[in-house]
């Protein structure tokens, strides 16, 4: 697959992008978990201030508002990170992010590929999580937390 991926550059992004959907989409209900952060927009926009696709800081340039997300065109956009998958044509990831954190969630990106706005609204009826994020959790990993434990009963002689 790798091989016929990298003679086909649409395929080699279709394929990348449906990867970052699942990790998106995992690593934000994670996040939202363990930050213990609100639902809704506010959120969302705290999950995204702190998910891999808009860090580190210095190389994707990224802003969030009281409902929007304004993305810059930045050296992340240049080495084709997670954040070049995103675009006007390509909400997906973000949707995804969004629907961890509340179903009730909807993404809208206006712009162009390296500059662009996205817009959370709230809408009425709830989203289905993405195809992606589900074959994503199918993995054992994909639900660990760390537990409290005890000390184990070690002495010293």
């Amino acid at each position: 697959m790798r091989k016929r991926a990298k003679a086909d550059a649409q395929l080699a992004i279709s394929v990348n992008t449906r990867q970052l959907i699942g990790v998106a989409g995992l690593g934000a209900e994670r996040i939202h978990r363990a930050m213990a952060l609100p639902g809704g927009i506010e959120g969302a926009l705290g999950v995204l201030e702190l998910h891999p696709l808009l860090n580190p800081a210095g190389y994707v340039l990224a802003e969030t508002s009281p409902d929007r997300l304004v993305v810059h065109n930045s050296p992340a956009h240049a080495d084709g990170a997670w954040i070049s998958l995103c675009t006007p044509a390509s909400v997906q990831p973000l949707q995804a992010i969004a629907t961890a954190v509340d179903p009730h969630l909807k993404v809208r990106i206006s712009g162009t590929d390296t500059d662009w706005t996205a817009e959370l609204i709230e809408a009425d009826a709830p989203a289905s999580e993405l195809p992606e994020v589900l074959v994503a959790k199918v993995s054992r990993g994909s639900v660990f937390q760390f537990e409290p434990r005890r000390s184990l009963p070690l002495t010293v002689k």
